[in-house]
């Protein structure tokens, strides 16, 4: 694809708990696109945004903002309005995506397996016997489950809870981080995460990357993001055949969300080779510890590569609004 960029941001930071894993990602990305000749600026997710990027006539930009403020809509939707092409998903396809309740549906939907799950607000858990609550929620799904926020990322709020007595506090903790709790089954497997990337129209699956964390909790938010403590595996160490049946799995759910240039989905393979839906996300990470570099890497194409390409993309998306 030939380059055809005149002035290119990547914007990250802004004010979501995932901002400094945000800029991370940013400085990763600015650094990817120097490397075939890309000079990006990098811009916060801040109040003075949007003037900066149309005073500076930027092009085209890569959005690697995480959390809330980058991956719920919000911020696409400015850009929109602004008139400003980026590389990612439509506002209407993040609100999908961020929603995990949302998501699970739609996707289970498509055929696509899921594990057993219920929505508990702050609010009933509140004004509600929390004994019966519990009782109902554990009767329904089983145990061991995991507590998370429906619309957060990260681990952030995440629990595993092998008790009932566990229950209610593993709760009031997801609560810290948003007022609605999904409670899933926890499924015993590997866990792996695939980036889907679309060009020109086909959506393909990146080799699969395993996550493992033989030592510490893989709901640690630092776990997740001390590239000493986590170990990735890529291709992951999988049947030919699970492997196929997990990249359809997230070409699935891209298409499914109408998720659009680049998403990663994240499932849990179990001993029988099923890959069960977790989530989707519309702003795959770019830290030591994230699977796009590694991923793209494993095709043969540099990361910076890649995001140039897709970044073209978006600049003509642009121009024939």
């Amino acid at each position: 694809m030939t380059t055809e960029l005149a002035r290119m941001a990547v914007i990250a930071g802004g004010l979501s708990n995932e901002r400094e894993v945000s800029l991370r990602s940013g400085r990763r990305a600015q650094y990817a696109l120097g490397q075939v000749g890309i000079e990006a600026a990098l811009y916060d997710a801040d109040e003075t945004l949007l003037t900066r990027l149309a005073d500076d006539g930027i092009s085209a930009a890569y959005l690697a903002v995480h959390g809330a403020s980058g991956e719920d809509g919000s911020l696409q939707t400015a850009l929109d309005l602004a008139g400003i092409p980026y590389v990612g998903s439509t506002p209407g396809a993040c609100h999908l995506a961020w929603d995990k309740v949302v998501a699970k549906v739609l996707v289970s939907r498509a055929g696509v397996a899921t594990p057993a799950w219920a929505a508990v607000s702050a609010r009933s858990f509140r004004e509600l016997s929390t004994t019966q609550l519990v009782r109902s929620v554990l009767d329904e799904i089983g145990l061991p489950v995991v507590v998370k926020p429906a619309k957060s990322g990260s681990t952030l709020g995440m629990s595993l809870v092998e008790t009932a007595a566990d229950l209610p506090a593993a709760l009031v903790r997801c609560f810290t981080f948003g007022d609605l709790a999904l409670i899933e089954r926890y499924i015993v497997g590997s866990t792996i995460e695939t980036v889907v990337v679309e060009e020109a129209g086909k959506v393909t699956a990146l080799p699969p990357a395993e996550f493992a964390n033989p030592d510490v909790s893989p709901f640690s938010f630092e776990a997740r993001y001390g590239a000493d403590l986590i170990s990735i595996v890529l291709p992951a160490p999988l049947p030919e055949t699970v492997l196929d049946a997990v990249s359809r799995t997230a070409e699935t759910v891209h298409t499914v969300l109408g998720l659009r240039d680049l998403s990663r989905t994240d499932v849990v393979v179990d001993a029988e080779g099923t890959p069960w839906f977790l989530e989707a996300a519309i702003s795959p990470g770019l830290t030591e510890t994230s699977v796009l570099p590694l991923a793209a890497a494993e095709t043969g194409r540099p990361l910076g590569a890649l995001l140039r390409d897709l970044l073209v993309t978006a600049q003509r998306r642009g121009a024939t609004r």
